[in-house]
């Protein structure tokens, strides 16, 4: 039966750490530089994979030794090891929104009693912001959605692992029967891919799990104690080549991802600690080397801290923009912040530290016990009355602009009824654009749009297709007011991939129109595959007008309006918006993104330039 026994030892793995280290250096990357690093939160699958290899192989270890396994030791080991820095982190979190970032505070007590709990993935799902929406949804806890996925096997995998062994079922069956369920929780996360939402495969335990299960099952199958084991050099460096590829290359978004991408890299991952796990390779050696080690021990800690040092120092610092100063310090802040975490929390209760030692600490010194008591009542009572406070319960309000984007939502709607009941009356572009005068209504829109004739007669003449984010959706009444025959597609938070899908089903649909607009690229990079598949899915038969970015807060801005600019088919013409929106701040939201009234009719005058010079070529 499981009884309870004391601390297991086990062997030490040289290169665990350099991985762990590669792992939360992956996803730190990827929050920075979403663009360079794309594939950078392949490092949360790394640790899950690295934890259920370890936890299973220290289990197998401690049953084959003394023929059972002790669940409470074991709860307690993971417990006092990570329980402690996720507590004072969450607590000096909560404390800086409280006093510091108060738009923050709504959702924060779910967030918090969620996270102490270890089912923050669970309502992730339905209320926290997509991990990949790098614009305006970052919040300081939207990372530890993994460390809930990982509490919730820390519970119920001693008994599972007791009871796969008490029957004594042969090693290597186990570990296959490992591998069907991992690929079972692979498929589930293929069938319930949904590519406007993927909270519900990014978040979820069942979807996500099979991360971990590919580490227990090699415990399984590939014992860390089988030290004599051989991997040929080329097969090791060729791993470990394939994971840094699928780090800065593997796109979080896309279909082929959430269809067996993910699962496949997870693989990888899985090769990556086998190769490391005899200890005998040049690979582990230098997964050794001193900077690799240092981080790889102060990973957890460096992993709790760096999203709230990001969000809040995007929020604190006076008109941020992205900078490689800003990014170092940040780094810098992370790193610090992980020394004393790693060296004042995690390590003395490591060590085995305890209540009692606390307070014969602070019972020696008076002036410290009364500092310390100070302190910790302030903390207590600014986080209790802050997760008190009726807002940390709700949702936050909208915003002037969130108001106005859903209004516009409900005037688009409308006003795509309309026009596709014109469009629905014309057979053909030349017939919908035999009138070359503009009507008295039409003369006075064009002087207030600062546009010439025939710009107006270009815009407002085309059977015109928009799809796009949250930028056009502030400009589409403006759009459907001059064209009235315009349908728009226009959704906050869109990516780039959402737009495919939506041409891909309007191409089997025959759909496509003779000329399309694309408002995309605001809430993330752009690469030359996706726009090679938006290109070949509407043919060279369409006009494609392409308004490129305007994000000064975010790093991808100038990378996206460099690969707009570098392509070469004659039928996408790119509009630099960004050359003059950045002349006129004065134009846009306080998020430095969405116009007002004057950007809204420079924007549309702009695009009419560049219509009527591709009608006159």
């Amino acid at each position: 039966m499981l009884h309870n026994k004391g601390e297991v030892t086990h062997r030490y793995i040289r290169g665990f750490d350099g991985l762990r280290a590669l792992a939360v250096v992956g996803v730190m990357s990827f929050h920075l530089w979403p663009t360079k690093l794309s594939g950078g939160w392949l490092g949360v699958p790394l640790f899950f994979v690295l934890s259920g290899y370890l936890i299973t192989d220290l289990l197998i270890q401690e049953f084959d030794r003394t023929g059972a396994i002790a669940p409470w030791s074991f709860y307690k080991r993971r417990l006092w090891r990570l329980y402690p820095a996720l507590l004072v982190m969450l607590m000096l979190t909560a404390f800086i929104i409280i006093v510091f970032v108060p738009d923050l505070i709504y959702q924060l007590r779910p967030s918090v009693l969620t996270n102490l709990g270890y089912v923050y993935n669970f309502w992730a799902i339905d209320n926290g912001a997509s991990y990949f929406q790098q614009f305006g949804g970052q919040m300081p806890f939207t990372h530890l959605w993994s460390l809930s996925i990982e509490g919730q096997f820390y519970l119920v995998w001693p008994f599972i692992v007791w009871v796969l062994l008490k029957f004594k079922l042969p090693k290597e069956w186990v570990a296959l029967g490992l591998f069907i369920v991992a690929v079972m929780s692979a498929i589930v996360m293929a069938i319930l891919y949904n590519p406007t939402d993927i909270n519900r495969v990014y978040y979820g335990t069942d979807t996500r799990v099979f991360a971990i299960l590919v580490g227990t099952g090699l415990a399984f199958g590939y014992s860390s104690q089988l030290v004599g084991m051989k991997w040929r050099n080329w097969f090791i460096w060729s791993v470990f080549a394939s994971t840094i590829v699928l780090l800065i290359m593997l796109d979080g978004t896309g279909w082929g991802t959430y269809s067996g991408g993910m699962f496949l890299a997870t693989i990888i991952l899985g090769a990556l600690i086998a190769v490391v796990v005899p200890n005998t390779s040049t690979l582990s050696t230098f997964l050794e080397i001193p900077i690799l080690k240092y981080l790889g021990q102060r990973s957890y800690s460096l992993y709790l801290y760096q999203l709230p040092v990001f969000v809040f120092y995007e929020k604190l610092v006076p008109n941020y923009t992205v900078s490689i100063t800003g990014n170092l310090l940040q780094i810098l802040l992370v790193l610090g912040l992980g020394e004393l975490s790693y060296r004042f929390i995690e390590q003395p209760f490591r060590k085995g530290i305890s209540f009692k030692n606390i307070s014969s600490w602070l019972a020696k010194n008076r002036i410290r016990f009364f500092a310390v008591s100070l302190v910790l009542f302030s903390f207590i009572v600014v986080i209790g009355s802050g997760l008190l406070n009726g807002k940390s319960d709700k949702s936050a309000p909208k915003t002037a602009l969130e108001k106005k984007l859903t209004a516009n939502q409900s005037a688009v709607s409308k006003a795509n009824k309309v026009a596709e009941k014109a469009q629905s009356k014309h057979s053909s572009q030349s017939s919908m654009s035999s009138s070359n005068k503009l009507t008295p209504q039409q003369q006075t829109l064009a002087r207030e749009y600062g546009m010439t004739e025939q710009e107006f007669l270009s815009l407002s003449t085309s059977s015109l297709l928009a799809i796009g984010d949250s930028v056009l959706l502030d400009v589409a009444p403006d759009l459907q007011q001059i064209n009235t025959t315009a349908i728009v597609d226009a959704q906050v938070g869109r990516q780039v991939q959402d737009a495919i899908y939506i041409l891909e089903n309007d191409a089997r649909q025959h759909k496509i129109p003779r000329t399309i607009l694309l408002v995309l690229g605001t809430n993330g990079a752009i690469t030359s595959q996706q726009i090679e598949s938006i290109m070949t899915i509407v043919g060279a038969n369409t006009q494609v007008y392409w308004m490129n970015n305007h994000v000064p807060t975010r790093e991808w801005q100038n990378r996206n309006n460099a690969l707009l600019a570098e392509q070469n088919y004659k039928n996408l013409h790119v509009v630099n918006w960004q050359a003059l929106a950045q002349q006129y701040p004065e134009w846009f939201a306080m998020d430095q993104v969405h116009q007002g009234e004057t950007g809204n009719h420079n924007y549309l005058r702009l695009l009419a330039e560049k219509m009527a010079i591709v009608n006159k070529e």
